[in-house]
């Protein structure tokens, strides 16, 4: 039955994908920068975008304008001389919040994750740790919420992740309305590659665990390897992007957000427990009332006091109900408006300038210490032969399927004219986006957590790491050795 739930909620999926191969594709030119307005753009995603009078949208990497930028804020504001030192350039709260995100553009959050996930597996097998360590996450903490006793996994995975799941709400959102999927023909071709994605790791997995040929073979983790983790993608995308198309960034990043929507589909109504259907028509009004505030404050202005308080509101339902809590994130971001303000700048912006640093350099990496934290021997041996089949299929999903998923998809229905590759995009760069498609780690660890038993988790989750790792040497090794430095784009017209 969780089988078919998985497939169900996949099959949302497909139908704007099919709607999307009714229309035409192709590539768009990009416009001059007359009349722009300078803002900043989501965390994995982040670049200087521009926008014109007529809404067209140029994109820039901050980093390597971010000192020219300050330079000319500083130099146009009136007040700023020697008399008046401190109004020169941004305040330090503002300036740190700058290197935070400029450190994130060139993959910060990657290294940063990385050396999370390596501390807290040398922890966890480190003899006189090692008891401590494990015992820190499991045991229950903190308050009693409705008589759920959570511990601080358990914490880390409802709560914590709940401000993740918020600020990748505001992403899909945003990418939907001004982004990569605001038009079919820029959202067609990575839509079929991201569906491609899913289903084959998910046919790989079930090949695997109902052959027969490895002991406990499950549907159980079906789900587990159809997602793409963005932050280390992007983090081994940054680091070789001069031999990379800026077409290629904009396929990973629209694939990735697509990946993401499928999984939080899955997690929501797949994995659910026990439903309590008043606490969950609750959370259905209490999502209701959260659309009605978006829709009133796209004309009054914004309070992002009521989305917090609101957004709360529904965890606690959504707890209560029997539902993965941490969806109440991406519920609340999607009833934001984007045409809601703040001090003139879209509130949707804002927040996910501001969130993004919190949720890559404090949340993500709690989450590899809290959900990485796996004892080797335990993994290895002991009861380990009951999860020999999920593991396998992880790893396999996500080392085979979701590469061959993703390239075949896209290479198929750009043959049989569904949709049309961009011209500076070969199928050496689409190999490359689909290797680093599959480096799972955040998204497939999360589900891991909720579809297997504690006891059957330590062996799926090395697995998940395992092929994480292999699939990022991989994609490095391709685009380092396989592809040669491009040519710097010209720069676009004043």
């Amino acid at each position: 039955m969780r089988c078919a739930n998985v497939l169900c909620a996949l099959a949302t999926l497909a139908a704007p994908c099919a709607g999307y191969a009714r229309a035409s594709a192709g590539g768009a030119r990009v416009p001059a920068l007359g009349g722009a307005r300078i803002v900043v753009r989501a965390p994995a995603r982040l670049a200087i975008v521009a926008r014109g009078s007529g809404g067209a949208r140029w994109r820039r990497p901050l980093v390597a304008h971010a000192a020219s930028d300050a330079a000319h804020d500083s130099a146009s504001k009136p007040e700023c001389g020697l008399a008046n030192p401190t109004l020169c350039g941004p305040s330090t709260s503002s300036s740190f919040l700058q290197r935070l995100l400029a450190w994130q553009e060139v993959g910060g959050g990657g290294a940063v994750l990385l050396c999370a996930t390596a501390l807290s597996l040398a922890l966890a097998n480190y003899g006189p740790t090692s008891a401590a360590w494990l015992r820190l996450w499991s045991a229950p903490r903190g308050l009693t919420v409705a008589g759920h006793a959570l511990s601080l996994r358990g914490w880390c995975n409802e709560g914590l992740m709940a401000v993740f799941f918020f600020v990748v709400g505001l992403e899909i959102k945003q990418e939907l309305r001004t982004g990569s999927l605001r038009t079919a023909k820029t959202a067609i071709l990575p839509c079929i590659g991201a569906l491609g994605g899913m289903l084959t790791p998910m046919a790989v997995y079930a090949a695997v665990n109902l052959s027969g040929r490895f002991a406990g073979g499950s549907l159980a983790a079906l789900a587990v390897p159809m997602a793409t983790d963005i932050a280390f993608a992007m983090a081994i995308f940054s680091l070789f992007k001069s031999r990379m198309p800026s077409s290629a960034s904009a396929f990973l990043l629209t694939l990735a957000t697509v990946d993401d929507l499928g999984a939080i589909i899955v997690l929501a109504t797949c994995y659910a427990t026990g439903v309590s259907a008043p606490f969950l028509g609750i959370a259905a009004l209490t999502t209701l009332a959260l659309a009605l505030a978006g829709r009133r404050q796209a004309r009054t202005g914004a309070d992002v006091r009521v989305f917090a308080a609101g957004g709360a509101a529904l965890w606690w339902c959504l707890l209560r109900a029997g539902v993965s809590a941490d969806i109440a994130g991406v519920v609340a971001a999607l009833c934001v408006s984007t045409r809601a303000t703040v001090d003139s700048e879209p509130v949707t912006e804002r927040l996910i300038h501001r969130l993004s640093p919190l949720t890559t350099f404090f949340i993500m990496p709690i989450f590899a210490l809290a959900n990485t934290a796996v004892p080797l021997a335990q993994a290895l041996g002991g009861k380990a032969g009951a999860a020999v089949a999920p593991a396998i299929g992880v790893a396999l999903g996500l080392l085979v399927g979701k590469p061959l998923g993703i390239f075949g998809f896209t290479w198929l229905a750009h043959k049989l004219g569904v949709a049309r590759m961009s011209t500076d995009m070969s199928n050496a760069h689409l190999a490359v986006v689909s290797t680093l498609g599959a480096i799972g780690f955040t998204m497939c660890l999360l589900l891991t957590e909720v579809a297997l038993p504690p006891a059957a988790t330590p062996l799926p989750k090395l697995a998940v790491l395992v092929a994480s790792a292999v699939a990022s040497v991989v994609a490095a090794a391709m685009m380092r050795f396989g592809l040669a430095v491009r040519d710097p784009a010209p720069a676009p017209a004043a």
